[in-house]
């Protein structure tokens, strides 16, 4: 049957009978299950297996647990995730037309696919859109629930009551947007309803519009560049008026210059286009505001575009961009900021309800510079008006980066708790070039902890270490019992490799051996937080890694604020499980031996 689809607004409705949902921005798919099949198709009816087995692979080993489900039909949106509220387009386009079956294969082992369900067509063989959308939903919830393979390609996607809180949850991760669904109606294909409806988390940038395509009417878009060089970014045709339009258009034909099926026109017309994004010369679905004759084509640059496309927070008015921040490194306080707007989604988790300590540079990291803990008195409303320093949101952390603040330490409780939320053990070389030290010991650490089943994370210091991690369940570990096993498994490294490893807090007796700070963690103790930025000249960050990067080859200086960036995009998140992961850990092991 034809999917429901949802009807644009430009805001969404509000009443008791609507619930709320993340829209994702992927493929629209329909995953059924059957005893003899497992198939996975487009919206258009198009078969997706191929290009996406990793689905398939996981249905199969879930079968006998979802047996008295089958056959079922899932109705969902089919991702590459960039973070737990959106996905990478871009990625999932480039998957979605691979050809070669080892390519895809290897792509999929390492930035595998998700189905984010979010209805059930089909249950037990009964077809399910006369039911409520209340009932459906828990329905799927069941079945999913049921799935145990991690990670899991099939993710269920829950509803919010608050619209407000979750759409501001979306421009945070700087998803696609939101959908608001009436809770009691029945699944009905195509458009033709009243109940499904998108909102778009638009990014609006200004333009000029120098070109006009006579073939298939669209306007082609340029930016000012550093050098006053007016470049292109994508073409728009949708969101005007009638009126308005057939202005623009008839403008373009009386003065516009002829180039094949083209109009030129030297930039002066500028106009406000929404869109979801921009890279290689294209705008992610752009659609016209509107016309902008208030603006001049010299306002319309690339850089006020990566400001708008970045969604900074109103709240914080950013000044002073072109300061050098990094001078080593060439990074001005723009690039920084824009850095810390891409990786506070996966910042904020780390930092929100602890009590924190930044190194600020106001100046730049070669500069003066000094710690800070508590809450300066010119800080604005929205910064907790407590005496400590807290972190809440993004426009809190964007307000803390445009103040110099360069390094983001946190304690490992959270505010008002005495229990460790985590584990943390320091690796910390003697020298810049004794990383291989600090690999062998977090491999030691992995194997014991793996015996142990535990699960672990690792980072680059941002310096010129590791840090590992234990994500840890509420209040099961005191600080007592945690301090005592993090010592028993820094002595039993030292007790093992003596030649290679100390717990000697003097430098001077440590002899070109590597110290594991097992004291580091402790209540009153902090970290640099994951992503954090260090003040160290080459513009290195504190870098969450894959285990399998823990190895021969690593360099620290790989994970910059140039860097990094890319590499979440390529790779995604390694700390992406670790709310999850802190739910499930069992400590069995560790109070055993405490």
């Amino acid at each position: 049957m034809q999917v429901m689809k949802p009807i644009y607004r430009d805001a969404y409705p509000v009443g008791e009978e609507w619930i709320y949902e993340v829209k994702y921005d992927g493929f629209r798919a329909v995953l059924t299950v059957t005893d003899d099949h497992i198939r996975l198709t487009s919206k258009n009816g198009v078969d997706l297996a191929a290009q996406f087995p990793e689905v398939i692979l996981y249905c199969e080993k879930q079968k006998q647990l979802v047996q008295k489900h089958i056959p079922f039909s899932i109705d969902g949106e089919l991702i590459i995730p960039k973070n737990k509220l959106s996905g990478d387009f871009s990625l999932l386009q480039t998957r979605g037309r691979m050809k070669a079956a080892d390519r895809i294969q290897q792509t999929a082992s390492k930035r595998p696919a998700v189905l984010m369900a979010f209805d059930l067509l089909i249950d037990s063989g009964k077809k399910q859109e006369k039911r409520r959308l209340s009932a459906r939903k828990q329905a799927l919830r069941e079945l999913i629930e049921r799935f145990r393979v991690q990670p899991a390609a099939i993710r269920f996607v829950d509803s919010s009551l608050n619209p407000e809180a979750l759409f501001h949850d979306v421009v945070l991760h700087q998803g696609e947007g939101m959908i608001a669904k009436r809770s009691v109606s029945t699944y009905k294909a195509g458009k033709q309803h009243h109940d499904w409806y998108k909102i778009k988390n638009w990014r609006t940038i200004s333009a000029v519009l120098t070109a006009y395509d006579t073939e298939n009417d669209y306007f082609h878009a340029q930016l000012s560049d550093d050098e006053g060089k007016f470049v292109p970014i994508g073409k728009c045709k949708h969101g005007l008026e009638d009126k308005e339009r057939n202005t623009l258009t008839a403008f373009f034909k009386e003065n516009g210059k002829t180039a094949n099926n083209l109009l030129t026109l030297p930039p002066a017309i500028c106009a406000k286009i929404h869109c979801l994004g921009q890279a290689d010369d294209e705008l992610r679905e752009p659609r016209f505001q509107g016309l902008s004759p208030q603006t001049a084509a010299s306002e319309c640059t690339v850089q006020q575009a990566n400001l708008d496309l970045a969604q900074f927070p109103k709240s914080v008015e950013l000044s002073k961009l072109d300061k050098l921040y990094w001078e080593q490194a060439n990074i001005e306080k723009l690039r920084y900021l824009l850095y810390i707007r891409t990786v506070a989604p996966f910042m904020l988790p780390h930092m929100v309800n602890r009590e924190l300590t930044v190194i600020r540079c106001p100046d730049g990291v070669e500069a003066e510079f000094f710690y800070q803990k508590h809450r300066p008195d010119y800080a604005p409303d929205f910064i907790p008006e407590t005496k400590t320093l807290q972190c809440p949101d993004l426009q809190s952390l964007i307000w803390f980066a445009n103040h110099g603040s360069i390094e983001f330490h946190a304690p490992f409780h959270y505010i008002g708790n005495d229990y460790p939320c985590e584990i943390a053990i320091d690796l910390d070389p003697p020298t810049d070039d004794a990383l291989p030290l600090a690999i062998k010991a977090a491999n030691l650490l992995k194997e014991w902890l793996d015996q142990m089943e535990l699960h672990t994370f690792i980072k680059t210091s941002g310096s010129s270490g590791l840090q590992l991690f234990i994500p840890l369940p509420e209040n099961q570990l005191t600080y007592e019992q945690a301090g005592t096993f993090t010592e028993a498994l820094a002595r039993l490294l030292v007790q093992q490799h003596p030649d290679l490893f100390t717990i000697e807090r003097m430098k001077k007796n440590r002899h070109e051996r590597l110290y594991i700070d097992y004291v580091q963690f402790g209540k009153g103790k902090t970290l640099p937080v994951p992503y954090t930025a260090r003040k160290r000249s080459a513009g290195t960050v504190s870098a969450p890694l894959f285990w399998e990067e823990v190895k021969d080859g690593l360099s620290l200086q790989h994970f910059t604020i140039d860097t990094v960036q890319e590499r979440i995009r390529q790779k995604g998140c390694p700390f992406t499980s670790y709310g999850e992961v802190r739910n499930s850990q069992k400590l069995d092991s560790i109070l055993q031996l405490v």
